[in-house]
């Protein structure tokens, strides 16, 4: 199956958004958020913005840090 660049972009902004409402809703600021992770808090703005790919692990470590299944950090509908 093949995958455009753009429906990547569209997918990353997605997760991205995702991430950020999820984020918001338990009131944690990006630097909460990457001090749980420990990762820099730039990491995080470039996951929300669309701008990185992340890796399984990363996608690990930002369920644990929100306390949600690996899924619903995946469920972007």
């Amino acid at each position: 199956m093949l995958i455009t660049k753009k429906e990547i972009i569209v997918y990353k902004k997605k997760f991205g958004l995702h991430l950020k409402n999820k984020r918001e809703e338990l009131s944690l600021s990006q630097l909460d958020l990457a001090s749980r992770m420990n990762v820099e808090k730039t990491a995080i703005s470039r996951i929300e913005n669309g701008r990185t790919n992340i890796t399984l692990v990363t996608a690990i470590k930002i369920s644990k840090a929100l306390d949600i299944d690996l899924k619903e950090l995946f469920d972007l509908d």
